[in-house]
């Protein structure tokens, strides 16, 4: 019992959240199972001690219920009893946290016993914690569950009487066209970096739809419309609309949300950067410091470590060497522990590369954990070009020839990406038996490189003739 569903569950509650699932199971109303106090009991008292390790079912089954035989079925059932006052708990909680949901389960309650005084008092008090709410796309959904709410009412107190069926069919409009475009932008986000296609052929009528509508002017979708096109047509006047839609609802839209759009914002201007458009670095930095310092790049005091990476890479390509050491020293910390020690070396090292100090870059890529493997990778580039940079031919040879065998290893782990790493030791082979005294070879060379897609440090190769 180390690992299962309820211990997880049990070790995820806060403190507040275990006082009060306490008071709710010692509730006569929600339980009458003795058996599951004495078994939250039994953990609470387990978590005093600081331990790691629970005892077997059967002594924790002989602790509790010392005149009853063990049973692995009783057993079973009763943590799966436990659960589900938890999990009742954490709905509960919920719903207190988000009170429009519960007026919109309160309100069928009261149409339905006819109770229309406390129907219409339920309306206004809906109506009013929905003005107060952000108006991204569940606003929409919740505006349009109370108007059909409220259309539900009308109809059963008068059927010919006038309805409310435009108001509702607007905020599903609204709401629909909201989610479609969202999620279209996270799907195009996600068909840049994986294999994965998508069917958007009702997407584009659905966009004609809402600008012949004029539901392009609504902030939310017009934050989702210019995201998408970013995304796709790539335009720079599309991403300037971008831009200004995110600064203009970022105070309507969940923290987590302006964290995705964030960072949709900062692909457009990597993908710019692969296209040559050397500009965007500054773009993209400047949209990563300002989730810095809005905090919106933070989750829960933590800082991404590929967001780390990306950072620190666009500072080392403006050559703001300064800036970046101070942000390693500052944001590091921020990093989620068990990844902590090995991102600042790592990125620490890339520092020292950048400034050409290979003596005090490779120690620290020698301490970087195997089992990280992306780093793992990333550092044996490192290595690969300080080798060269630093004429080191025979270790050079060598790592080629284990990083080749590395990737070979690791194709289910690594994917797609593998042909990326795999072109590029191609390359760096190539440039290694390169004539330089050959023109017409190193032309060559160069148009064959710059016409290869997917290659790894292909500004580094074409630097390095």
């Amino acid at each position: 019992m180390t690992d299962n569903k309820l211990l997880r569950l049990f070790d995820s509650l806060s403190g507040v959240e275990k006082r009060e699932c306490s008071k709710l199971l010692k509730s006569p109303y929600f339980n009458q199972k003795p058996a599951l106090i004495a078994l939250w009991d039994y953990l609470i008292a387990w978590k005093k001690q600081k331990k790691t390790r629970l005892p077997s079912p059967e002594s924790v089954w002989a602790g509790l219920f010392p005149d009853a035989k063990f049973s692995d079925k009783k057993w079973r059932h009763l943590q799966s009893l436990l659960i589900a006052q938890i999990e009742q708990l954490l709905v509960h909680r919920d719903l207190t946290q988000h009170p429009l949901q519960s007026d919109l389960l309160v309100a069928p309650l009261y149409r339905k016993r006819k109770q229309k005084q406390a129907l219409a008092q339920v309306f206004r008090r809906a109506d009013e914690k929905l003005k107060k709410l952000p108006k991204d796309t569940k606003y929409y959904h919740y505006e349009y569950l109370l108007q059909w709410e409220k259309y539900a009412a009308l109809e059963a107190s008068d059927r010919i009487g006038k309805k409310n069926l435009a108001a509702i069919s607007q905020s599903l409009d609204i709401y629909m066209i909201a989610s479609k475009l969202r999620l279209a932008c996270l799907m195009e986000s996600h068909r840049s970096v994986s294999n994965v296609d998508y069917d958007n052929s009702f997407l584009e009528l659905l966009i004609s739809y809402a600008d012949k509508h004029g539901h392009l002017d609504i902030p939310i979708i017009s934050l989702y419309y210019h995201c998408y096109q970013s995304l796709t047509a790539g335009k720079e006047a599309d991403f300037r609309a971008f831009r200004k839609s995110i600064s203009e609802v970022q105070d309507d839209i969940p923290a987590e949300e302006r964290t995705t759009f964030l960072l949709l914002a900062v692909n457009f201007c990597i993908k710019q950067l692969n296209l040559g458009q050397q500009s965007y670095i500054r773009e993209a930095l400047d949209l990563y410091q300002t989730g810095l310092e809005t905090q919106t790049l933070l989750s829960e005091g933590q800082l991404s470590r590929f967001a780390f990476k990306n950072i620190v890479a666009l500072g080392l390509k403006l050559e703001d060497f300064n800036w970046v050491r101070n942000f390693i020293d500052q944001y590091a910390p921020m990093l989620a522990k068990e990844h902590r020690q090995a991102n600042q070396d790592y990125n620490l090292a890339r520092l020292h590369f950048a400034q050409k100090d290979y003596k005090s870059a490779m120690p620290m890529l020698a301490q970087i954990d195997d089992r990280d493997l992306l780093l793992n990778l990333d550092s044996r580039v490192m290595l690969l070009k300080m080798y060269y940079e630093m004429g080191e031919i025979d270790a050079l040879e060598n790592l080629l020839t284990s990083f080749r065998i590395l990737l070979l290893r690791k194709k289910k782990v690594i994917g797609y990406h593998q042909q990326f790493y795999l072109n590029m030791l191609k390359y760096i082979k190539k440039l290694m038996r390169l004539n330089r005294h050959d023109k017409q070879a190193v032309k060559l060379f160069k148009e064959e490189l710059q016409s290869t897609s997917g290659v790894l440090e292909k500004d580094w190769l074409l630097a390095a003739i």
